[in-house]
């Protein structure tokens, strides 16, 4: 978010966003201290897999949540939230956090991604903590257990927080139906993502809308169109300011997509907390990669078959693929894409005359976060 040093209107989002993420943090910690409490009446042992959750949230740029919030905020005008519609709205922020901390749990075991927000992924951790204690069995099938188990914990915890959100009542099933909306669609998403890359997403009309439809149906909805809605609809937002606000949510959301998968090929690790070259090793069925192979030669194919989802693929023939995608100009094109869709958003809020001025300056301040590029090309 904007700095507080540079402007008014820049100090006024910095103070609501430092109180969002102050109320954040107070109802992660007492909410899943209350869990901890009601998980060591069952055994010591199951009172730490609340510790477990509460560190693996520690460092998340809670994103969703902003959006969530300046969704909302935006919706009510010219006026700023109540401090009971602020900590409405952190409430379902917190719920939708946890949706996204299960969401990673198990991509990272789906996808057998080792790294996770620059530390061991969650199932890596449990793995190394079973060989640690000298336990039995499989350490990397405990591993992918407790991930599995853990994700399935945070879902459940997120269904109780988010019904107790309190509201107008027409607001909150509002506002609920989108929260289920997200669930739902997030689900289905992950399943045409594994799909695709199993080759069986047979009905999209070729690979390049197939990675599309994947983001749309994966990645958007929960990153940023249903975060969006579910606050504008619990501050009693118009169909209107709804529909303009899925349309930028789309375009955003989007772009957000394709520059996360611009950052295995030309981010910095240290910075992005991913593996540089995670997606070629895991065989991620990108726009970048489906443009890649579209303007790429015979031999540039053949290098793609070898080495892209092959796990065993050595440094050098992963920075080979990255060159390929940037010598085919699929980099370029999809730095474009995100361009154009980044200004595209930035047009539709400055029409938007029914949202208010506070709430569009937040919007547009986390979709310049979500989608710059200009450092990736510098």
């Amino acid at each position: 978010m904007p700095s507080a040093d540079t402007s008014p209107v820049d100090a006024r989002l910095h103070d609501l966003d430092e109180r969002l993420a102050t109320r954040l943090a107070e109802i992660t910690r007492d909410e899943l201290a209350e869990r901890r409490r009601q998980l060591a009446v069952i055994s010591p042992e199951t009172a730490e897999l609340a510790d477990g959750l509460l560190d693996y949230l520690e460092g998340g740029k809670l994103l969703r949540p902003r959006f969530c919030f300046w969704g909302g905020v935006a919706a009510l005008g010219p006026t700023e939230p109540t401090e009971s519609q602020l900590r409405a709205l952190a409430r379902y922020g917190v719920a939708i956090e946890l949706v996204q901390a299960a969401a990673l749990m198990h991509d990272d075991v789906i996808d057998h991604s080792p790294m996770r927000r620059g530390r061991p992924a969650l199932h890596v951790q449990a793995s190394r903590c079973h060989r640690d204690g000298g336990l039995t069995g499989s350490a990397d099938g405990f591993g992918t257990a407790v991930a599995i188990v853990l994700g399935d914990l945070a879902l459940s915890w997120a269904e109780q927080i988010a019904a107790t959100v309190e509201g107008e009542p027409r607001a909150v099933a509002a506002a609920r139906c989108e929260f289920d909306a997200l669930r739902t669609e997030v689900m289905a998403g992950q399943f045409l993502d594994i799909l695709h890359q199993a080759g069986g997403y047979t009905s999209a009309a070729d690979a390049e809308q197939a990675a599309f439809s994947v983001i749309r149906w994966k990645t958007v909805p929960y990153t940023v169109l249903r975060p969006v809605r579910i606050g504008a609809a619990l501050m009693g937002g118009s169909e209107q300011a709804l529909e303009t606000l899925s349309e930028w949510s789309i375009e955003v959301g989007t772009a957000f997509q394709l520059r996360d998968d611009l950052l295995s090929v030309i981010g910095d690790q240290h910075e992005t907390g991913k593996p540089i070259g995670g997606d070629i090793l895991e065989g991620k069925r990108t726009v970048l990669l489906a443009r890649t192979e579209a303007a790429a030669s015979a031999e540039g194919r053949a290098l793609l078959e070898a080495v892209v989802g092959r796990s065993g693929s050595s440094v050098q023939e992963i920075a080979a693929v990255h060159e390929l995608m940037v010598s085919t100009g699929a980099v370029e094109s999809v730095v474009q894409d995100v361009r154009q869709r980044a200004q595209h958003g930035r047009s539709l809020l400055a029409d938007a005359a029914m949202l208010g001025p506070t709430g569009r300056a937040g919007l547009a301040a986390l979709a310049a976060l979500a989608t710059e590029v200009e450092a990736l090309t510098a």
